[in-house]
Formats: structure tokens, sequence, C-alpha cells
């Protein structure tokens, strides 16, 4: 290899480097993770927490948090997954852990359901 071969490859290298370093660190959104979890599976609610935020869920304000028994419920904007269901991003946090965990509640056009979440896993509330 001849040496200017050899500087621009080094060049090239140097300066792929400093791009991918200079790149902005995107964090993954909660509709982001909602759709990760979109695996075409269904879950029911577990308890009557989760019974009351699927029966509620149509009519749940975006971006507001709102109480339902022993749950706070934030619930992002409707929209349709690449699965051609309407979903929603949740933000649930039960009163005991005030955590909050991130869920996805799909609908075929009748009543809505849980997705599972691939990532975590299992109810927020028992």
């Amino acid at each position: 290899m001849t040496r200017t071969r050899l500087q621009g490859s080094l060049l090239l290298l140097l300066l792929g480097s400093l791009s991918a370093a200079c790149s902005p660190v995107l964090s993954a959104s909660a509709r982001d993770v909602a759709d990760a979890n979109d695996t075409g599976n269904a879950i029911g609610a577990k308890n009557a927490s989760e019974r009351t935020v699927l029966q509620r869920l149509p009519a749940l304000p975006s971006g507001k948090a709102q109480r339902m028994g022993n749950l706070s419920v934030t619930a992002e904007a409707p929209y349709t997954a690449a699965s051609g269901r309407t979903c929603r991003a949740l933000s649930v946090s039960d009163e005991p852990r005030q955590q909050a965990v991130p869920r996805l509640a799909c609908t075929k056009g009748g009543a809505w359901f849980f997705v599972p979440d691939v990532f975590a896993g299992g109810p927020v509330a028992e």
C-alpha cells in the first residue's frame, strides 16, 4: 500500500470516528418503548384497577395523570401501530411503590388490552 493511500485511509477512519463521536445520543421515547413491546400478543387485566384502566382508556386525556383506584395513569395520545392496531403508551404507578412503569394498551376496534412488556414484565399492581 502506498504512503498516500495509507494516509487517505487513516484520514477516512479518523473522520468516521469523529462523526460517530459527535452524533447526539437519542433516548427512546415512551412511544418508542411501547412500539418495541408491540409483539402482537395480548394480555387481559390482572385486577380491578387494571380493568378500570382498560375501560376508561378511550376517554383518558393525553399527558394528564388520572387516578384509578390505587393507580396513577398517564396516557399518551392514541396512534396506529405498525400492527394496524390503535395503541396508547401508558405510564402507570401504584400507591405503595410510586414507581412509574411503562405499559402499552391496544385495541383492534373492540375492547382494549395490555401488550406484554418484553423488557421487564409483570403487572404493576397485584
